[in-house]
């Protein structure tokens, strides 16, 4: 075997791995938010990014965003740290959301949800004003896949 065909084999392994633990990453919400927790803990702002939809990211300018994080108090940080995923809830195949346990939020402001919209690379936390959330979400309520809770 010439040693162009090893290094090819070696950087094609390697693009394989790195792949694998970027789906590992976003495989499901829960997985996402582990991802989302490990980078706030790693004041790794780049996979926090990564982190979030597309939506999201295109109504927000990275710098600016990264920014607004960095600005973050510890408190702040640790109080999105504290969180606890109390339900995971995976609609269908396009959305998603997670129910935290309401005495690990911090702040009564905070809401106890996070909203998840599954993307080529995997779930992605998104908002609950994302039109193509909404949008999946009512196609799912009129196929029956969801049903609201009664109040």
């Amino acid at each position: 075997m010439s040693l162009t065909s090893i290094v090819f084999l070696a950087l094609l392994v390697f693009a394989s791995c790195s792949s694998e633990e970027a789906n590992q990453r976003f495989s499901d919400p829960a997985a996402t938010f582990q991802t989302y927790k490990q980078a706030l803990e790693d004041s790794n702002f780049d996979l926090l990014w990564e982190c979030f939809s597309l939506s999201q990211k295109e109504n927000n300018e990275r710098q600016a965003w990264t920014d607004d994080w960095q600005q973050k108090t510890q408190n702040e940080i640790k109080s999105h740290l504290r969180r606890e995923i109390a339900q995971e809830q995976i609609i269908n195949e396009h959305i998603a959301y997670l129910l935290f346990d309401t005495s690990t939020l911090g702040d009564k402001r905070a809401s106890p949800f996070f909203y998840f919209i599954h993307e080529p690379d995997g779930w992605k936390i998104t908002s609950h004003l994302d039109s193509t959330f909404h949008q999946e979400l009512e196609q799912a309520i009129e196929r029956g896949e969801y049903k609201l809770p009664d109040f």
